[in-house]
């Protein structure tokens, strides 16, 4: 076992997760090890990177929000939106993208979702960054499961009440049987990006090989000739379009020109940012929404 890789278990009871969970939990000693064998550049790197989601989904949401509203048509809305009980974020072994997985736990956590943990499922320990990221987030409860596990926990979880289930790269989609009850969110990638940054625009190449080392580049307009691990690609703009990329990095000028391109459009800078479309913190909100007729409107018929 590699020292990026090691681990410990924990052996403390928890209160809320099930036990194929609590079996694979891991102790704080080795949150501690992991945000000590991370280095404070790389620290600083993720600290950037999960300030700007939090920002981008507006911050904390209120633990309890209530609106009644009068429309036309003689309509009144009452409007009701808690937090769900759960949210557990799922990724398989060679899931080890410090900025997706920020971008999956955040938006729970700005939800105000009372219980997060991230379970990693096969083989492998959690990297320390991921460690180190779960830790810079908030969240205390990282888990590892093995894949006989699973249906035993989709069965655990759904007993635990409302819930959310995100299913990051490598997790297996359960069959609706098994998952019952929990909302499943799925947020997977193609594992491909686009570069079309030129040498004088900045892109931290270091930054993003650390924020996403499980994510294949294409660089495109640079005539074959890239620095390494990147792959030159052919063509420009156009090129990139139609690659399918799951985002693309470009000058900081070209980002506006550039949107509708790809799913994320990121400018050097935002080398550790990343955000779900799907995954905003009211897709981890429990809604509940009561029609009535207004009666002041009748009244003034």
């Amino acid at each position: 076992m590699t020292p990026e890789q090691e681990t410990e278990l924990c052996d403390a009871p928890a209160a809320f997760w099930p036990p194929s969970m609590e079996r694979g939990r891991v102790a704080d000693a080795a949150f501690a090890k992991a945000y000590a064998r991370v280095t404070d550049r790389q620290r600083s790197l993720l600290k950037t990177g999960i300030a700007a989601i939090y920002a981008a989904c507006g911050g904390p949401m209120p633990s309890y929000r209530r609106q009644n509203v009068g429309l036309g048509h003689d309509l009144t809305l009452d409007r009701l939106d808690v937090p769900l009980d759960f949210a557990v974020v799922l990724c398989g072994a060679g899931f080890t993208s410090p900025a997706r997985l920020a971008a999956a736990v955040i938006p729970a956590l700005c939800a105000r979702v009372p219980e997060v943990a991230a379970v990693r499922v096969g083989g492998g320990s959690w990297p320390q960054p991921l460690l180190t990221t779960l830790e810079l987030c908030g969240v205390e409860a990282a888990c590892r499961v093995g894949v006989r596990s699973l249906p035993g926990l989709w069965a655990e979880l759904a007993r635990k009440g409302r819930g959310a289930v995100v299913l990051l790269d490598g997790a297996p989609f359960p069959s609706e049987s098994l998952a019952a009850g929990l909302r499943l969110l799925s947020a997977k990638t193609s594992g491909r990006c686009g570069i079309l940054c030129g040498p004088d625009d900045d892109l931290d190449h270091e930054a993003l090989l650390f924020a996403q080392p499980d994510m294949a580049f294409g660089f495109h307009g640079r005539d074959g000739n890239c620095p390494a691990p990147f792959v030159p690609a052919p063509g420009g703009l156009a090129e990139a379009a139609d690659c399918g990329y799951d985002a693309l990095y470009v000058a900081r000028e070209a980002v506006s020109r550039v949107l509708g391109a790809a799913p994320l459009v990121l400018a050097p800078g935002r080398e550790t940012f990343w955000l779900w479309p799907q995954l905003t913190p009211d897709a981890f909100r429990r809604v509940a929404t009561a029609a009535a007729v207004d009666d002041r409107a009748q009244g003034g018929c």
